[in-house]
């Protein structure tokens, strides 16, 4: 079984929290098994461990309660993670500005913040890489552009100007991977 950090739940619940004045909070936790809802409903702590499927119905449940198209409403949590860990966790990419060095930090803290899987980074040239997520776990869609968003908004904080993700492969849809071409101008 695959976990996941608690940072991760914890940009959902961020998210819904926010969302109508805090009604869709409540509508996303009466579709949730009520072990879930246990887990994620009390104190959620950013560095424990969280069993992934726990994610995966969270994220079922916000679909389902909130009136907007999914890409959007999973890129709009990516953006806002990004703003959230950067600032933690990838401050001295954003003060020197180098796109290339954030997305490489990532491979050094991906095992930590994400606890499963594997994510992989090439340098391709000055203003684009590749990245690779090898996950051990069935991914879901939401959970791809949950992640696309947030490397598109690091690398727009770390300094890229009109970035762009291409997408070559994905695993939610049968791929063995979730491959990614990023590039930006400066």
């Amino acid at each position: 079984m695959s976990d996941i950090r608690g940072l991760i739940i914890q940009s959902r619940l961020d998210y819904i929290e926010a969302k109508d004045g805090g009604k869709a909070y409540n509508k996303v936790f009466q579709k949730l098994s009520e072990p879930v809802r246990q887990s994620v409903g009390e104190q959620v702590f950013p560095t424990n461990l969280y069993p992934f499927h726990q994610l995966r119905d969270l994220d079922l449940a916000i679909g389902e309660s909130i009136d907007q198209p999914l890409e959007s409403i999973f890129r709009e949590i990516g953006s806002q993670f990004a703003q959230k860990t950067l600032d933690r966790y990838f401050f001295n990419y954003l003060e020197s500005q180098d796109p290339q060095k954030f997305l490489a930090q990532i491979d050094k803290l991906y095992g930590y913040l994400w606890s499963f899987g594997e994510y992989s980074y090439q340098k391709n040239k000055a203003n684009s890489a590749s990245v690779r997520f090898d996950y051990d776990e069935d991914i879901h869609k939401t959970y791809c552009w949950f992640m696309q968003q947030f490397l598109i908004k690091g690398v727009e904080m770390c300094g890229g100007v009109d970035v762009k993700l291409d997408e070559k492969e994905c695993e939610a849809e049968g791929g063995g991977s979730c491959t990614y071409r990023i590039s930006w101008s400066k």
